[in-house]
């Protein structure tokens, strides 16, 4: 399917990133516009040189392909239209951030055989990527453990984090969809602890500022997952895993003494940045290169409806061990 027309919902942040990079793709010989805000869909399509559509079934109408960068509450819907008129579809994460409504997209993507691609990048990002050769190749040996650290720069507004769904599941559901991507592995059993200092407001959200969940994993391995809102130093994602015969690191700077997976990739030598959008630039684009791919039939779905469910079953696990101070099996988290 040359030529593609893409119908591209929401140009907020990364709505935008994603509409300069569909447009740079060569791919595409249409892509319509929509946000909720008028003034800034007509700045997007301008600096794209794309087309304003005056609602979703506007820029639906004649597609080939969606890609849903609207606020969370609206992916549900959004899905299910897209899936209903026979679109490929990729959604930004996550489908919702309730189970039920989660499983229920599951579902109808499934009866529809549906083309769904869930948004999580980091599974495109050269230093993961290298870091599940190593592991898959068996240069790491047995893999004993891992931690992973994730930094925002500074806190969203409260009125997102009144909505976001809480920390786990708006921030630190990155690190468990990719724990699962990495390692090939479902986790039995998380605990986990967080505090509030320096943004007290978060309890009346039911949220945290920072936390940390140890994961065992059913082989065995044993991870610590840690993250926090607010590091004026900049964006700041980091991995280590420790193996019997060697540990590698993603996203450290080059005076680690580990080996670093990204050492053939071109790095600032720092690990943090102004943000997600520059620290991701090269997956995002990877992704949804892949999802066009994906949409005319060459390639298999890189992330999966079902892995975001996964992800999300780890993040509600993570909640009510926060909530109830103790360890969750996840099997108390009904798929």
């Amino acid at each position: 399917m040359a030529g593609m027309r893409v119908a591209l919902l929401g140009v907020g942040r990364l709505g935008a990133a994603h509409a300069a990079t569909l447009a740079g793709l060569g791919e595409v010989s249409e892509l319509r516009v929509h946000d909720a805000d008028a003034a800034r869909a007509r700045d997007v399509a301008e600096a794209v040189h794309a087309t304003v559509a005056g609602s979703v079934d506007d820029a639906l109408r004649a597609a080939d392909a969606a890609v849903i960068v609207t606020p969370t509450p609206t992916h549900a819907p959004i899905i299910k239209r897209c899936v209903d008129l026979g679109l490929a579809t990729f959604c930004e994460k996550p489908i919702a951030t309730s189970l039920e409504e989660t499983k229920d997209v599951v579902a109808h993507a499934d009866r529809a055989n549906a083309r769904l691609q869930i948004g999580f990048q980091r599974r495109f990002d050269a230093g993961y990527r290298r870091a599940k050769d190593d592991i898959r190749a068996g240069r790491l040996g047995t893999v004993y453990s891992f931690t992973m650290t994730s930094c925002d720069r500074e806190p969203p507004p409260d009125a997102y984090i009144e909505t976001s769904g809480g920390q786990f599941k708006d921030q630190m559901i990155h690190d468990f969809d990719i724990t699962r991507w990495l390692f090939e592995d479902e986790a039995d059993e998380v605990y986990a602890t967080g505090s509030t200092l320096g943004q007290p407001q978060y309890e009346s959200f039911g949220d945290v500022n920072t936390s940390a969940v140890v994961m065992r994993l059913r082989r065995g391995i044993v991870g610590l997952v840690m993250a926090t809102r607010e590091n004026r130093a900049g964006y700041d994602i980091h991995v280590e895993i420790h193996g019997a015969k060697d540990t590698v690191a993603i996203g450290l700077d080059r005076s680690t003494p580990m080996r670093s997976v990204e050492r053939d990739a071109p790095r600032m030598a720092d690990p943090a940045y102004p943000g997600f959008i520059v620290r991701f630039a090269d997956a995002y684009r990877e992704e949804l290169a892949h999802f066009l791919r994906f949409a005319r039939g060459e390639a298999d779905n890189a992330c999966t409806a079902k892995d975001a469910l996964e992800a999300l079953r780890l993040a509600e696990a993570a909640g009510r061990s926060l909530r109830e101070q103790r360890p969750v099996r996840l099997v108390e988290v009904p798929a």
